[in-house]
């Protein structure tokens, strides 16, 4: 595509060998070419973005959105995670107090994540805790949280005294990146559904917002049966989303098929790892930065899918924070079952 200098260049030479003039860059005309450049320099910038949205390898945003939609596909949403609060007093109370639907807790962190009780319970008379179902008040996998994390009362009864949750928070997902996207409208030409292969039901299961990996495999429990093994990015789905893969397979399924959509085992998968760091860099953030790309890698590994050295170490180097790297003697290939998926297990990195 040609810059606006070279348009305005291009109409500055035709105009003086038109006229036999020299051009004067003070002149009206002068003016008058400058705006028509940047006009025609405006629509040629236009037409190249219309060109990059035609196709879903360079599409974007909405355009995407669109491209997928003829493949019967949608943009997956962000989704909240969901846990357990639990709200203690130190001594037993002679009345029940009431915790009501809507109370806030956070995590201690920096920038705190909140977490709202999505039901009415209460501390009976005579018990010190109960716990209440809750979920992040924004959507994302931020909201993903360990044990003991919330611990910051927010709007809470003036009766409680201290919070935690005794359980993970879990199942909160970001939306599907342009990326994620692209990818599943590629798989769809690929790997072409026709009503009756593992493609089609994968396809059905990825229809669910929640769900990130699917695998479809037959005759699991004999001739005419199906089972769907789903997770979400780096843990299991809830029963919710399990529940509403099964409504709409069951919908969708061949006649006499008999179709189960169940959570995949999710193994963990460990790294032992010596590096040796790039100048300038602590041995803090190479092992912030290291765990961060093994988190990524391992969850990027579908269903049934094996876990490379080789495309690990790619992904440490890539980081450029290490120049080299050895693994510990425990560290090998791994191919997980087509009911497994991996998930984060110990991550040991010595610095050198």
């Amino acid at each position: 595509m040609d810059t606006y200098d070279e348009i305005y260049g291009r109409m500055k030479n035709v105009y003086e060998q038109e006229t036999g003039d020299s051009f004067n860059e003070k002149s009206d005309i002068a003016i008058r070419l400058k705006v028509l450049a940047g006009e025609i320099f405006k629509v040629q910038t236009n037409l190249e973005w219309w060109k990059r949205q035609m196709f879903a390898v360079s599409a974007s945003g909405e355009c995407l959105d669109k491209l997928a939609s003829q493949r019967g596909i949608e943009r997956k949403k962000a989704m909240k995670s969901t846990g357990e609060i639990t709200f203690y007093i130190s001594q037993p109370c002679s009345h029940d107090i009431i915790i009501p639907k809507g109370c806030v807790v956070a995590t201690a962190d920096p920038v705190p994540v909140r977490y709202v009780t999505t039901e009415d319970e209460e501390i009976s008379a005579g018990n010190t805790l109960v716990s209440v179902y809750a979920e992040a008040e924004q959507a994302g996998s931020n909201g993903n949280i360990g044990l003991g994390c919330a611990v910051v009362p927010v709007s809470v009864p003036t009766e409680i005294e201290t919070v935690t949750n005794r359980e993970k928070f879990t199942g909160g997902c970001d939306a599907e990146t342009d990326d994620e996207l692209r990818k599943r409208i590629r798989d769809t030409y690929v790997n072409t559904s026709n009503g009756t292969n593992a493609a089609y039901y994968e396809q059905l299961a990825f229809s669910v917002d929640g769900v990130a990996k699917a695998c479809a495999v037959g005759k699991v429990r004999g001739f005419g049966t199906v089972n769907i093994y789903v997770t979400g990015s780096d843990a299991a789905v809830s029963t919710d989303v399990v529940a509403k893969v099964q409504e709409i397979v069951a919908k969708q399924r061949e006649l006499n098929v008999d179709v189960l959509v169940v959570n995949a085992q999710r193994t963990a998968c460990n790294m032992s790892v010596t590096v040796y760091a790039e100048d300038g860099y602590s041995s803090s953030e190479v092992k912030a930065l290291l765990s961060k790309a093994f988190a990524d890698y391992v969850n990027s590994i579908p269903i049934g899918g094996t876990f490379h050295l080789a495309e690990l170490g790619a992904k440490l180097v890539a980081t450029g924070c290490i120049n080299n790297y050895t693994w510990n003697t425990d560290m090998q290939d791994v191919t997980a079952a087509k009911s497994q998926c991996f998930t984060v297990g110990t991550v040991t990195i010595g610095v050198k």
